[in-house]
């Protein structure tokens, strides 16, 4: 908790080191200011006594302790006031800060993490506000700083009466902290454990509001049943916070009326001083605000102690996710050297081994192959084969368990990451169909040449994207799609064209299609991959399909399965030896016919 503690100051310090400093100063003045009131209140009532005693006395003195009331209390306001904008801002600042940082960590985050639900259910738990959140812990620091000042200087009002009002008004604090801060640690945990609830509550209740979902959850029925999925989530998670929070309650009730117990006995004492001791009316009546006011604040103090306890457990939470590593990632490439600037012996992969993490099956086992460069390879196999693995083993965005993946004789290992991204181009089959204009959805392959409107003319020609431009309103400025704006709906094919217009603007010198024409008839796939290849003819090109008849065109094929690479060859020459191409090429042959 130290630690968290340190981690979070440092990073407070580093994004709002001024307002900080001012939200001290005004901290340290908002807890003078009621004890300077007590005693301008103990003087007034004094200076009425004594005037209500003697008539014909001057009540200037009066007006003066009455003017500074007022500007205590004027003061008081200004400074809450701009205690409150400073946090406002300083809110805003370290929420942008912290969602930065954790956009961050995502981003660079390796992606079998996306493969982890511990990583997602970490991720769910400090994505909820984290600037108000962090700020939360310091900003009732500063709380209990005021209500300290300002205890202290009732305490020592209180000691100068007697003793044993001192200690009355702070015992009730100590139970109400004890109390406040086990079901602080009830409530912290209780939100942990119900994150994955949270996230499968969450996901349902997207899938009804998403545009994309909507027309299948009506065609199938499922809105009554998802719905009935969200609601029994909720309630679930009510009922448990409900639980811990009627418990709370009642102790709380139990803490007021210990609360009142103890100033019966400090107005006891007060009665008993009366008859002892002579005291003013003025003092009698600042004893029972100081009594009354310390006790008020004691408990505010037990329960800001608390929440700072719980909300520290958030911001260690916080921080283990910014220095969340898996032990895997130590398998990351983290190389620094270049890519070779042109491929001239090509890409070798020496028994190359993959497994998931936290699995002991391997999805890829002793892959051995070569590719020469500018050679086209079709990868093929049933779905799970281990395909899609393969290129993302080869794009370094899986860690190999064993084995290499050379560039010429660079070791992917000892490639800057960077530069390979750099040097591919890849085109998945679930690409993304960014909400954004055409010209982003093009200009993303490589975002350094984004308003190279010359180069983007001209992948949008070869690949027939230009056409789609001509019958839009406002030409490549569209908007694609209705969820930012009024856009565009586009076709499966048109936004397959535009994928492939993205992929060949990153100019890279691998191309890989990783199955990105799935969702399109067999036919349209065989035009789609014969555009590929005419805009392709010089670079090394890696498809994968499970369809036999777009590996046709390929230089050689590669027949995969269960993990492992089973056959090797042209068409010609896999359809000779009558094995596992061959039976899945003339299975699927009705498809042309």
């Amino acid at each position: 908790m130290t630690k968290a503690f340190g981690h979070l100051i440092r990073f407070v310090w580093t994004y709002g080191k001024g307002l900080l400093f001012l939200t001290s100063t005004l901290t340290v003045l908002l807890g003078v200011m009621p004890v300077i009131m007590l005693w301008l209140s103990k003087e007034t009532i004094n200076e009425v006594a004594r005037l209500i005693q003697h008539p014909a006395m001057d009540y200037s003195t009066i007006l003066l302790l009455l003017l500074l009331q007022f500007m205590v209390t004027m003061l008081t306001s200004i400074f809450m006031n701009t205690q409150e904008y400073l946090n406002g801002k300083l809110t805003n600042v370290l929420e942008h800060a912290a969602q930065s940082s954790v956009l961050q960590k995502v981003i660079s985050a390796p992606l079998f993490y996306f493969d982890l639900p511990e990583f997602y259910n970490h991720l769910e738990r400090v994505n909820d506000s984290p600037g108000h959140r962090l700020l939360s812990p310091l900003r009732q620091a500063f709380e209990i700083g005021r209500i300290f000042i300002t205890i202290s200087g009732y305490l020592v009002f209180l000691l100068t009466v007697h003793w044993s009002l001192v200690l009355l008004s702070l015992l009730a604090a100590i139970p109400m902290f004890l109390v406040q801060m086990k079901f602080g640690k009830r409530n912290f945990w209780l939100k942990f454990g119900l994150t994955p609830l949270v996230r499968d509550m969450e996901y349902t209740r997207s899938l009804l509001k998403d545009r994309h979902s909507a027309k299948e959850i009506r065609l199938f029925g499922l809105g009554s049943y998802l719905l009935n999925r969200w609601s029994e989530a909720f309630s679930h998670q009510f009922t448990e916070i409900l639980k811990i929070l009627r418990k709370q309650q009642r102790a709380e009730i139990g803490m007021d009326g210990l609360t009142a117990l103890f100033y019966s006995g400090a107005a006891m004492i007060m009665i008993w001083l009366i008859q002892t001791t002579p005291i003013q009316i003025g003092q009698f009546v600042a004893i029972g605000q100081a009594v009354q006011g310390t006790q008020g604040l004691t408990n505010q103090l037990s329960t800001l102690l608390a929440k700072v306890f719980e909300e520290m457990l958030y911001a260690n939470d916080f921080f283990r996710f910014l220095d969340y590593k898996h032990p895997e990632s130590e398998n990351q490439a983290k190389g620094t050297e270049p890519f070779p600037a042109a491929l001239k012996k090509g890409i070798t992969l020496e028994n190359v081994t993959f497994s998931y993490v936290d699995t002991t099956t391997s999805v890829l086992q002793n892959i051995q192959l070569h590719i020469k460069p500018g050679e086209k390879i079709a990868i093929v196999g049933e779905n799970g084969s281990g395909k899609s693995t393969l290129v993302k083993c080869l794009m370094g965005l899986y860690p190999l368990a064993k084995g290499d993946i050379r560039f010429d004789d660079v070791s992917i290992r000892q490639l800057a990451p960077d530069q390979l991204h750099k040097n591919m181009t890849v085109i998945f089959q679930d690409f993304l169909k960014y909400a954004y204009t055409l010209r982003d959805n093009i200009g993303f392959g490589d975002i350094t040449r984004l308003e190279d409107t010359d180069a983007m003319n001209e992948v949008a020609a070869t690949t027939g994207v230009a056409e789609i431009a001509q019958n839009l309103r406002e030409g490549y400025a569209t908007f694609l799609g209705r969820f930012l704006q009024e856009g565009e709906d586009l076709s499966g094919g048109q936004w397959q064209k535009i994928a492939l217009a993205r992929a060949l603007f990153r100019q890279g010198t691998i191309i890989i299609l990783d199955e990105p024409t799935a969702a399109l008839d067999p036919l349209m796939e065989l035009e789609v991959y014969k555009l590929v290849r005419d805009l392709t003819e010089s670079k090394t090109t890696i498809f994968i399909s499970h369809r036999m008849a777009a590996a046709r065109m390929a230089d050689r094929i590669i027949v995969m399965e269960n993990g492992r690479i089973a056959e090797s060859g042209t068409h010609g020459e896999l359809m000779a030896s009558n094995g596992t191409y061959a039976r899945m090429y003339e299975s699927q042959a009705q498809w042309y016919a």
